[in-house]
């Protein structure tokens, strides 16, 4: 047995050694295919780490420089001297660039401890009585480490205790190294990219040759074609971590080789690439080679003002939230907020805003990029009256890392605060809920033929009353995202709420029920209406209860501007700013007249915003689709994807109404169900002092 085994061992070490043998390593085949085994074992590595991200942030910065254009910033944000800027710090040279043109203050902040020792080895450094122009272009501009370590040891104890323990493990050999090749999107530039060019055939330094004349790439275009596929494979599950992309931010078209092709041609098919595109030449000469092509910041004429406003800064290590709530109110004129938004689900972008907006005066500028040219997925965004800088900018843009930037200013009537919690009226006992979802469950079989429309909800809705809220809560959850997009709320707002029923709605904005003029509850089932009624009397002042009415009445009943205007001050032409429809729509008969109907009852700066359940599919036609809308039928919920369609073509279109929506599935029972949110506004301009106002010359033209 012995012998067999040593027999079968000698084999198949022979059979090894001749196939290595006969292995071309001289074949870039052959090194295609070990760099393919190679990358799949490091997307497995990848993969099995619970939060890539997070190990490189506890362990170094990632960006050793930022990746936006400043020039384009500048162009955007006029920066003046009376101004108070808030930035992500990133790298922290573009607020370096900002400070040059000497604003009041900037503040920066970052949740990566190590970017913002990064970003204070440079300030202490510019805050050094003796740093000279010379030293500066040494040490950042040619990473020469001799005097980069002369400086450092003469400011060394002007760093805080974190920053400078960690630095002085680590600065000699950085500065060695290359500052180009430090952080993760130093390594990924030192060695993928290298590598990346290699297998594609794209010779760097023979295009460099050329001054990286723009005719080389044109006549060498397979090559932006070859490396958009390679980063299609190797961006969402390789390197995206040491860019600083979190799985979040990568969206469907990070799946797609038009994607990566658009943007390798937009940078390297640019005719100015050779002169002015500092941000790549930076990794591949390793450093800055002379003043003809380096940021501002690195430049002989801007040191001096650079040095004198080196002053001008604070920062934090914190969330941009957290950041917010530390300063004092009303503080900031300009907030630049970089992509970091992508990431964070609605609920956390609302709080944030909610923050911002409190730390802002009214009418800030408010800058951010995308990797998204759109931002519909997070209801939130309807509050602002956005900007697409996009067209104009994207193509001025050297760094191309972006497709979506946007501005808006900061309005001065508050976000809404939506408060999640149930009221405690709203609450049932364990034994009142199975009680509720019993009688739900059992509806189709119990309820008896009812043709008017009111009496099947009454019949319906009667017996689940009391237990209605606290029951439905984990079942309608698209209110609160609905909610978010509810728009600023000003001084005598009205808002109408059809099928609001319980007034579930209402206790979302608990806190701002002061500023409103009037809110009308309008529903069909006086089971509800009576129960939202009572509930509001236990939660509410009496002098916001005086502000609700419960309005038992049909939205598509021909006398409904009459009837409602009793509560408007019998104003029939008053209109309502917010008119929402909460899981209400696919309720009604009738929907697309109540479409109609709401859009008839808006104010000149009034919205409709919309949650329901949706389709899985975009055409509503898998199978997944008929179950549930067979399901749901059972109830009377109509589920139909021709009611998004509707809603932008015929209701709301594009031409007149500023129209989004977004799609999302949350898990009932460990099954996904679709939901949507829609909000349909008209179209209005946030002033540079924060007021809002119409967009339309003529109001009639947008009904």
């Amino acid at each position: 047995m012995e012998s067999v085994w040593t027999q079968a061992v000698s084999t198949a070490s022979k059979v090894g050694v001749d196939l290595a043998a006969a292995v071309d390593v001289e074949s870039p085949m052959t090194w295609a295919l070990v760099a393919l085994v190679g990358l799949y074992v490091i997307r497995k590595v990848v993969q099995q780490s619970f939060n890539m991200i997070d190990t490189i942030c506890n362990r170094t910065y990632i960006y050793n420089i930022c990746w936006e254009d400043p020039a384009v910033d500048h162009q955007i944000l006029k920066i003046q001297k009376n101004d108070v800027i808030f930035r992500i710090c990133s790298a922290g040279d573009i607020v370096l660039d900002y400070a040059i043109e000497g604003p009041s203050k900037i503040v920066i902040c970052d949740m990566n401890q190590h970017q913002l020792w990064l970003f204070e080895l440079k300030i202490r450094m510019l805050r050094d009585p003796k740093l000279s122009y010379d030293e500066w272009w040494a040490i950042w501009g040619s990473s020469d480490v001799a005097v980069a370590m002369k400086v450092w040891k003469r400011m060394r104890h002007t760093m805080s205790g974190g920053g400078r323990m960690w630095w002085d493990g680590r600065i000699e050999r950085v500065f060695r190294k290359g500052f180009a090749t430090s952080g993760s999107t130093g390594f990924a530039a030192q060695y993928v990219i290298p590598w990346l060019m290699y297998v594609v055939g794209f010779n760097i330094k023979e295009w460099a040759e050329t001054g990286f004349a723009h005719a080389y790439v044109s006549e060498n275009y397979h090559v932006i074609q070859r490396s958009a596929w390679w980063f299609r494979q190797m961006f969402p599950s390789i390197l995206a971590p040491f860019a600083g992309v979190p799985p979040n931010q990568i969206g469907p078209e990070f799946y797609t080789v038009e994607f990566y092709e658009g943007i390798l041609r937009e940078i390297f098919m640019d005719p100015d690439f050779g002169a002015h595109n500092y941000f790549y030449r930076f990794y591949y000469e390793k450093g800055y080679k002379d003043q003809s092509c380096c940021p501002r910041t690195l430049k002989k004429e801007c040191f001096e003002a650079l040095v004198a406003n080196a002053g001008c800064f604070e920062w934090h290590h914190a969330t941009v939230q957290e950041t917010m709530e530390r300063v004092k109110p009303n503080s900031f004129t300009k907030l630049v907020l970089l992509d970091h938004m992508d990431w964070m689900p609605n609920a956390m972008v609302h709080e944030e805003w909610v923050a911002l907006q409190r730390a802002s005066v009214p009418g800030a500028q408010c800058l951010w990029r995308s990797a998204f040219t759109h931002m519909d997925d997070k209801p939130f965004f309807n509050n602002l009256d956005i900007t697409d800088l996009s067209p104009k900018w994207y193509s001025k843009d050297r760094v191309k890392m972006y497709p979506g930037t946007f501005m808006a200013n900061m309005p001065k009537d508050p976000f809404p605060f939506v408060d999640e919690a149930l009221s405690p009226c709203q609450r049932a006992s364990f034994a009142r809920k199975v009680k509720t979802t019993t009688k739900m469950i059992l509806h189709p079989l119990t309820a008896g033929k009812i043709s008017a429309h009111g009496d099947k909800m009454s019949a319906f809705y009667a017996a689940q009353a009391k237990g209605y809220d606290a029951v439905r809560e984990n079942m309608l959850v698209g209110r609160p995202e609905m909610m978010s997009g509810f728009g600023p709320i000003k001084n005598g707002h009205t808002w109408l709420d059809v099928g609001g029923g319980t007034g579930r709605n209402v206790h979302y904005l608990r806190a701002q029920l002061d500023l409103f003029e009037r809110i009308i509850v309008l529903d069909i089932c006086p089971e509800l209406l009576q129960i939202g009624k009572e509930n509001a009397t236990r939660s509410f002042t009496p002098e916001q209860c005086e502000k609700i009415r419960w309005v038992c009445l049909d939205i598509n009943s021909k006398n409904v501007r009459e009837e409602l205007a009793k509560h408007l001050s019998n104003d029939i032409n008053r209109g309502f700013d917010t008119i929402s429809f909460s899981y209400s729509l696919s309720m009604i008969p009738k929907w697309e007249e109540a479409l109609f109907s709401a859009k008839s009852l808006m104010s000149d700066d009034g919205r409709v915003i919309i949650s329901d359940f949706d389709s899985y599919t975009e055409n509503g036609d898998s199978i997944k689709d008929f179950l549930i809308r067979s399901w749901y039928a059972q109830d009377g919920v109509r589920i139909e994807a021709k009611t998004r369609k509707f809603i932008k073509e015929q209701v709301f279109p594009d031409d007149k109404f500023t129209v989004s929506k977004a799609r999302f599935q949350r898990k009932l029972a460990k099954v996904s169900i679709p939901h949507y949110v829609a909000c349909c506004r008209k179209g209005t301009i946030t002033s540079p002092q924060g007021v809002r106002r119409p967009s339309y010359n003529d109001l009639k033209k947008a009904n």
